[in-house]
């Protein structure tokens, strides 16, 4: 891509904070991104709705040891694209400096605030949400029944857009507070897979 073809992270950002408050954000027709690895531009786009996400969500009293700590995003993917992450480390949220994480094995996963599971292995998703699954963690994936599994957010594709959904007791289970700005352009969910 020529360099004044690519977005800046910055313009992404802006864009899915206005498109996130307004509910839809369009993608081309047809893709599918639970079917399929994700292009770089996708992970763009994506960064810049995880980016917002944390701006919106309150995470319990005493996860932060010091009010300086960074809030760190563990990204879990083999794809080189998604590198693009990386971009977020000069960001804050919160007055906290954003501090990215990649790994490949979910064995090798420590602190993390938010974690983004890039995988449409079912075997992979399941052992991150158990990793985790006594922390106050936001999960975020794009595998179709991640919600459902108990993950916290999950993007999909409706109608040519993306999406995401919101697992509430998942959020309340990890004692996380999802503001209303995140909510109400998300799909809820209300039950979960026993």
């Amino acid at each position: 891509m020529k360099p004044a073809q690519r977005l800046s992270l910055k313009a992404v950002i802006a864009a899915c904070t206005i498109l996130l408050l307004t509910g839809l954000l369009a993608v081309p027709a047809g893709l599918s991104a639970q079917t399929r690895a994700l292009s770089g531009s996708e992970y763009q786009v994506k960064a810049g709705f995880i980016y917002n996400f944390a701006k919106f969500v309150e995470w319990p009293q005493g996860t932060f040891n010091h009010d300086n700590d960074p809030l760190i995003l563990c990204i879990v993917s083999n794809n080189p694209e998604s590198d693009v992450f990386f971009s977020l480390n000069s960001k804050t949220v919160g007055g906290r400096k954003i501090q990215v994480r990649k790994y490949e094995d979910m064995k090798d996963i420590g602190t993390c605030h938010i974690l983004f599971l890039d995988s449409i292995d079912k075997t992979l998703i399941q052992e991150g949400l158990k990793t985790v699954r006594d922390r106050s963690v936001l999960t975020i994936s794009h595998i179709k029944g991640f919600t459902q599994q108990g993950g916290i957010i999950n993007f999909f594709i409706e109608e040519g857009r993306l999406r995401f959904e919101v697992n509430l007791d998942a959020a309340r289970r990890c004692g996380l507070k999802l503001g209303s700005q995140l909510l109400v352009s998300a799909e809820i969910i209300a039950r979960e897979q026993k």
